[in-house]
């Protein structure tokens, strides 16, 4: 579903062609959903990045530091109207810098000089922080009323996506025990994000750390593994990424979690069910073609074009799709 301002911005054309001759059937005609040049999709999107600044973690914390530029290259590409803020794990210990956006200014966005920097930078916390890592209750923190009223302010848009993308070898430790931890924060972000007025959730939630306790990945040495089982079920129930920390890069994981930002964003509700062999997609007035690695796809149990690769649309492109309804005889 395309995420849009205002009423009437889905323009329906329907016309039903006849003809005097008896032997003519009656059909329905095909149908135009367009997106005019000054209307575009809600672009806004607030990302939270979870960093665990416990020992051992520095060199995982570089290896996504590398991908930044990538990713606000591609944000900026598309004309995202992007915020971020960082945080980290630990909210005790010697180093209890969790439950606040660290670095100045707090809350970074498209027009901060030299962002790729910037963030790059901000995300390479070090690892002298506290080992009982409670991410997500640094998160609940900073998306508190309290904290978004003062330092927080201006963060969380009602208005925007915000995704979540936590870094961490190790499951979250938040609560006792641990496993009310998917339940409690999926229910806490349901609270804090409202969803989109077709029902779907306005958050996302996104992992890179230990995935299993089989294999090589591990979260210290060869035999120590705490796969992150709260941050993932938060991702499964937002339809999130994950992806394995062990990586030296982390390109394909970055560019997953991009890519999934934007089919949530991008994905274009279709007014009625079409006749597939019937839709033809343009893009500032240019035909995309049905491809789904770079164009566009329809998925039936959504009734929504996906947009792919090269083909995802700008924020403030042209969008038309034309089709025949199925039920068109």
């Amino acid at each position: 579903m395309l995420k849009v301002f205002g009423l009437g911005l889905m323009v329906v054309s329907s016309t039903l062609l006849m003809a005097c001759n008896p032997g003519v059937k009656f059909t329905l005609p095909s149908t135009s959903n367009n997106f005019d040049q000054n209307i575009s999709y809600n672009n806004k999107v607030d990302i939270l990045w979870i960093m665990d600044n416990s020992e051992s973690m520095q060199k995982h914390q570089q290896n996504l530091s590398a991908q930044i530029p990538a990713l606000v290259s591609k944000l900026n590409s598309l004309k995202m109207d992007y915020q971020m803020a960082v945080i980290t794990t630990s909210m005790g210990g010697t180093v209890a810098n969790g439950g606040q956006f660290i670095g100045s200014p707090r809350i970074m966005t498209n027009s901060t000089a030299d962002l790729s920097s910037q963030l790059a930078s901000r995300l390479v916390v070090g690892e002298n922080g506290s080992n009982l890592e409670r991410g997500l209750y640094s998160m609940e923190t900073v998306l508190s009323p309290t904290y978004l009223a003062n330092d927080g302010k201006g963060f969380l848009r009602s208005d925007a996506l915000l995704v979540v993308i936590a870094l961490s070898n190790e499951d979250d430790q938040s609560r006792t025990p641990a496993a009310d931890d998917a339940t409690y924060y999926t229910n806490f972000l349901d609270s804090v994000k409202a969803p989109w007025a077709d029902g779907t959730r306005s958050w996302t939630f996104n992992f890179l750390g230990i995935l299993t306790d089989s294999g090589a990945c591990a979260t210290t040495g060869t035999d120590y593994k705490a796969p992150g089982y709260a941050f993932m079920s938060l991702a499964d129930a937002s339809n999130g990424t994950k992806a394995s920390i062990c990586s030296a890069d982390l390109s394909v994981a970055v560019s997953g979690i991009s890519a999934r930002v934007m089919q949530i964003l991008t994905d274009f509700k279709l007014s009625s069910v079409p006749n597939l062999s019937t839709i033809v997609v343009k893009i500032n007035g240019q035909v995309i073609p049905q491809d789904a690695t770079n164009g566009w796809q329809y998925i039936p149990d959504k009734n929504v074009i996906r947009f792919n690769g090269t083909a995802v649309p700008a924020a403030d492109a042209s969008i038309v799709v034309n089709f025949t309804p199925a039920s068109a005889s």
